[in-house]
């Protein structure tokens, strides 16, 4: 970091710096949805069958598989939103709307991770609808 006078960063050096980060941010974005709803399945699986709620019915369905399905909706929800972000700012780049020469690699390293989550976060919900989740 070049320093101005004082020894202290100006205020366009330091908002560089910040915005250098944000692009690293949003392409993990999508492996940290991922984890999370990995954590809350299993999560959920493991404490509902182990205290003997395997059977128990909400809203109609069965306990287990109506709670994976909504966090894995929600998860999906979250991704997208992500996949949208991530294309409309390659889509400004690509106008160059927003005045930069931005590195468009982070973009398209955000969709490929948050696309590769989304596929992820579905790996694991469909299984609840397949098998008895505390077989």
């Amino acid at each position: 970091m070049r320093s101005g006078e004082g020894g202290s960063a100006t205020r366009e050096e330091t908002r560089m710096e910040v915005r250098g980060f944000a692009p690293i941010k949003a392409a993990v974005a999508g492996m940290v949805v991922w984890a999370v709803h990995f954590g809350i399945v299993y999560g959920i699986t493991g404490i509902a069958c182990e205290r003997g709620y395997g059977t128990r019915i909400l809203l109609g369905q069965p306990l287990i598989p109506a709670l994976v399905l909504a966090a894995t909706a929600l998860a999906l929800l979250f991704v997208g939103w992500i996949v949208v972000s991530a294309y409309r700012r390659l889509d400004s780049e690509l106008s160059g709307e927003d005045g930069e020469d931005g590195p468009q690699f982070t973009v398209w390293l955000t969709l490929a991770i948050a696309l590769l989550s989304a596929l992820a976060i579905l790996w694991e919900g469909i299984p609840v609808l397949l098998v008895h989740p505390c077989a």
